[in-house]
């Protein structure tokens, strides 16, 4: 293992999904930014057969997901989730699963990036912990991260703080007093050459050193990469133990704290941490796991200092800022010895690469203009998340309520929202005005989701604007009535049999079909009737006789989606779609009930 070499680099997807014979339990991950494209990957990679998350088939999106319903929270900023390029249908699935913690970001941000799994098996029970400095997006940035498994083995050891993490800073995943047992007992593996010997987090608003005492005192040699940095942040770097260390950062960051101390400035690409994932890219890539274009910038943060054969290692979501090393900005990091010279090396020559930001001829006087009035709509959309929105579906549409907070901010930039589902038809939030009709007609359960756009323009500079996903409370859905409509109008007509077929014999007949594939062929009903010949004895009997439990579970869910298809089927258009739609239903409906009520499923 080692720094910085494309070939030495490992997808968290790929890291986390689970090996054979294992199925996830529970899954909590951090996130600043968050791209519900890629958290669809996520699940695609945790609760899918396949090896690569972007190439499941229609039905492996469904399976994943029924997988993964109520066992994956994803916790992320609060107006940090990127607007999807495409997809949107689907990815209301997802809004259940997503939680927004609501810091101030013009005091402090809820920075961390940390996953945590739990998996099942016959062989018992598996967790594995990931820290690092990647969001949940599909930024091609340069990041760094570390992954821990555990394990029986001799060469395992204790590490309390993933415990203490997960009891404090992932409170709101409300993990059982089981899972945390398991995590304040369990014994880990790392790396090869790596040794962990703390973690250490932050939640919001709170105030904790990280470089306290020194990392290493009297250390020969140090690097260090991040790509935001300040002067109270390198006053805190320079304390760790290294009389001069070299940093790699971005030429505008560099210019802004340069000449300080006992530091040698590097320049490197600055990140784009919250760019879109692509699909097309994905799917065309040869790689059998979440693919990486080459990298765009550098989106690491650690620093090391070497002595002899020693070094240690802070690495995690920490910026060398004053926020991110001392507070109050949540953050998690990993205090690691590395007795890999490999992998120290490495580091040091990776960071030797970048540019003397001396050489550096930089004018960025337009950058430092556009940054300023980046911050200062940032700072609105602050106050603006102040306010109280909320939304309710009624017979008449879907209403945005407003709080009584928001007016003055109203005047200060320009605030538009959309529905989700509808991201070009925008509406501007004026003052004084405490609610407004965002779609002036019932939505269909299919259609239901609590997320929404929303847009901010800055007034002086209207081409400085930010636009973002929001997941706001709501009244008047039933969120698993909807999950089951999303489906059923997700598969469709056409794939209705390949549907019943999946949950029977396990074949999928989607499979030499893509998710994102679009479901365009006009269903025309088989005269044989190709359902019923699904459901004979011998096939009922065989797929019983398999898994006893999995196919009463299965069983169950047919009945309780049967429903919902016909809610979904009866609002296609064309007459005679509709109605050989419908005859499909009905015609496995009093096989499928009998099945039921025989091997005595309860409802």
């Amino acid at each position: 293992m080692t720094f910085g070499r494309r070939e030495d680099r490992i997808s968290i997807f790929g890291a986390f999904r689970p090996s054979l014979g294992q199925t996830v339990s529970r899954a909590v991950v951090t996130t600043y930014s968050l791209d519900l494209t890629a958290m669809l990957g996520f699940v695609l990679a945790l609760g899918s057969d396949t090896e690569t998350e972007f190439e499941a088939s229609p039905l492996g999106l469904v399976k994943a997901f029924d997988r993964m319903r109520g066992k994956l929270l994803v916790l992320h900023q609060l107006s940090r989730v990127v607007a999807p390029g495409a997809h949107r249908s689907v990815l209301p699935l997802l809004d259940t699963m997503v939680h927004a913690v609501a810091s101030n970001e013009r005091r402090e941000s809820w920075h961390p990036k940390t996953a945590l799994v739990r998996y099942v098996s016959d062989a018992g029970v598996e967790w594995r912990f990931w820290i690092g400095s990647r969001n949940l997006t599909g930024s091609t940035d340069l990041d760094a991260g570390l992954t821990l498994v555990t394990s029986k083995a001799k060469s395992a050891r204790r590490v309390p703080d993933i415990y203490g993490l997960a009891n404090d800073l992932l409170s709101d995943a409300h993990l059982s007093t089981t899972e945390l047992a398991e995590l304040r007992s369990a014994r880990w593996l790392a790396p090869p050459g790596v040794t962990v010997q703390s973690i250490l987090w932050r939640r919001h608003g709170q105030r904790r050193r990280f470089i306290d005492p020194p990392l290493l005192a009297r250390a020969e040699r140090g690097c260090a990469i991040s790509p935001f940095i300040d002067r109270r942040g390198l006053s805190e770097v320079v304390k760790a133990g290294a009389r001069h260390l070299s940093l790699l950062t971005t030429a505008s960051a560099g210019k802004t704290c340069a000449p300080f101390d006992g530091v040698q400035f590097r320049v490197d690409t600055a990140p784009e941490p919250a760019a879109q994932v692509s699909v097309e890219q994905q799917q065309e890539a040869e790689a059998g796991e979440f693919h990486d274009t080459p990298s765009t910038g550098i989106h690491a943060k650690l620093l090391a200092l070497s002595k002899g054969g020693r070094t240690k290692l802070m690495l995690g979501s920490a910026n060398l800022t004053g926020r991110g090393l001392n507070g109050p900005n949540a953050e998690a990091v990993a205090i690691l010895d590395v007795d890999n010279p490999a992998l120290a090396n490495s580091l040091y020559a990776f960071v030797g690469g970048g540019i003397d930001l001396a050489t550096v001829d930089l004018d960025d006087t337009a950058e430092k203009e556009k940054e300023r009035a980046e911050q200062e709509l940032d700072d609105l959309i602050s106050q603006f998340l102040e306010c109280r929105y909320s939304l309710s579906y009624r017979n008449d549409g879907l209403h945005l309520l407003i709080g009584d907070k928001g007016n003055k901010v109203l005047q200060l930039a320009r605030f538009e929202v959309s529905p989700f589902l509808d991201p070009n038809s925008w509406t501007t939030l004026q003052t004084c005005v405490p609610s407004l009709l965002l779609l002036s007609k019932a939505s269909p359960t299919s259609e239901q989701t609590s997320l929404v756009n929303f847009r901010a323009s800055s007034l002086g500079s209207p081409e400085v604007s930010r636009t973002w996903i929001q997941t706001l409370e709501i009244d008047g859905v039933d969120f698993e009535r909807r999950d089951r409509a999303l489906l059923a109008r997700y598969v469709g007509a056409n794939r209705f049999r390949d549907w019943l077929r999946s949950l029977l014999d396990g074949v999928d007949g989607t499979g030499g079909q893509r998710w994102s594939d679009e479901n365009v062929q006009r269903h025309q009903r088989n005269p044989s009737g190709q359902s019923v010949q699904i459901f004979t004895l011998e096939t009922m009997l065989a797929a019983w006789a398999r898994d006893p439990n999995g196919f009463e579970t299965r069983v169950e869910r047919m009945m309780v989606m049967l429903d919902s298809f016909v809610e979904v089927f009866e609002a296609i258009p064309d007459d005679e779609e509709r109605m050989a739609a419908l005859a499909d239903v009905e015609e496995v409906r009093p096989f499928l009930q009998a099945v039921h009520d025989a091997i005595g499923v309860a409802s």
